[in-house]
């Protein structure tokens, strides 16, 4: 039983993750930068998956320094010297995993909040990203007060005194179950876009379609990490927590993710306009009423008026004519002005206040 070992296990599963988590991201920045079709720039939702990836990433490479200490094994078969260091690293993971966990969530829902319409939508996102923050920041608050002196927390050879045992895991399991909940609102969301977006593509909508699986998978790992906190109150930590560590780098990691293919997904959707024929048969309307000369538009109104019994009044004739067509070629011009300005998805009134580019 002391020769069980799931430090192998813990990295093959954390860096995979991470891996593929990074890939995904890279080609989100890539694509949004070098595409010929848009004029994109990184956005809030670019720079917010950005840095919850870099979390992410640390989370794994400190995961990787405590399994070199020990974490995967069974107590027993650790050096008595090497728990505290353990536990202290512990803190670490468990807070950068949360804060990877809860940046994720705001990349999806900041790329989300640029795409949907509706009030009621964007108080729910609003809603999901503030509360999230609150009750998973108290979570890993929790993980450093919950003793006296805060060194307890990891060193439990130490004189002082701690919360009862139940306190901390309760909260966590409260926690990790919240942000499953959260997980599933994000994933389901993104289906009002095969209303709210017209004319979508086929790529488009299994792009949307695998970014709502892969939103939904992130849901299920976060419900199956809830169901394995109590292992945080085991004796044999240091190997009972092995399936926490690696559900809590899969929730973030599928989210980062999802939210990737998400944006990549719409990336045409939220930075150029649809040319359709109709605006382009204005266009062309436009351009042509542009090219006729003035003095050429009164002298075809000119022709098409009446004559008059006075040469002085049929100059008058054309002058008049020429305003009537001009009026035409005004109305024709503002209608084409308006076509122009008509986004051809359904883009919400305060789109135009959503904080401008960073880079």
């Amino acid at each position: 039983m002391e020769s069980e070992n799931r430090g192998s296990e813990i990295l093959a599963i954390t860096w995979t993750l991470t891996g593929l988590a990074a890939l995904s991201l890279i080609v989100r920045i890539v694509w949004k930068v070098r595409s010929k079709k848009t004029k994109s720039k990184l956005w809030w939702d670019d720079h917010v998956c950005s840095l919850s990836w870099f979390v992410l990433k640390t989370s794994t490479f400190i995961v990787t320094i405590a399994i070199s200490k020990g974490l995967g094994k069974h107590v027993q078969a650790i050096p008595e010297e090497n728990l505290p260091a353990i536990g202290l690293i512990g803190n670490f993971i468990g807070t950068l995993s949360i804060l990877a966990s809860v940046w994720s969530k705001t990349s999806f829902a900041l790329t989300l909040l640029r795409l949907l319409s509706g009030r009621w939508t964007k108080d729910l996102l609003w809603l999901g990203v503030a509360t999230i923050h609150v009750f998973l920041i108290v979570n890993a608050l929790f993980m450093w007060i919950r003793c006296s002196p805060a060194a307890k927390t990891w060193d439990a050879y130490m004189e002082g005194t701690c919360w009862d045992n139940q306190v901390y895991p309760q909260y966590a399991m409260f926690a990790a179950g919240y942000s499953a909940a959260i997980d599933f609102i994000l994933a389901l969301l993104p289906l009002s876009l095969f209303y709210q977006l017209q004319m979508l593509r086929w790529k488009e909508k299994l792009g949307i379609s695998i970014a709502i699986i892969v939103a939904l998978l992130s849901g299920v790992t976060a419900v199956m990490k809830a169901t394995v906190i109590s292992g945080l109150t085991s004796s044999d930590f240091t190997f009972t927590t092995a399936p926490l560590i690696y559900h809590s780098t899969a929730e973030s990691a599928l989210t980062i993710i999802a939210a990737c293919i998400l944006s990549l997904s719409t990336l045409s959707r939220v930075t150029r306009p649809q040319n359709t024929t109709g605006n382009k048969s204005l266009e062309n309307q436009s351009q042509t009423s542009e090219n006729i000369p003035l003095g050429a538009a009164s002298a075809t109104s000119g022709q098409s008026a009446p004559p008059s019994s006075s040469g002085g009044n049929n100059g008058g004739v054309r002058v008049v004519g020429g305003g009537e067509g001009g009026e035409h070629g005004g109305e024709r011009e503002e209608r084409v002005e308006r076509s122009r300005n008509r986004a051809w998805y359904k883009q919400p009134p305060d789109t135009n206040t959503w904080p401008g580019v960073l880079m």
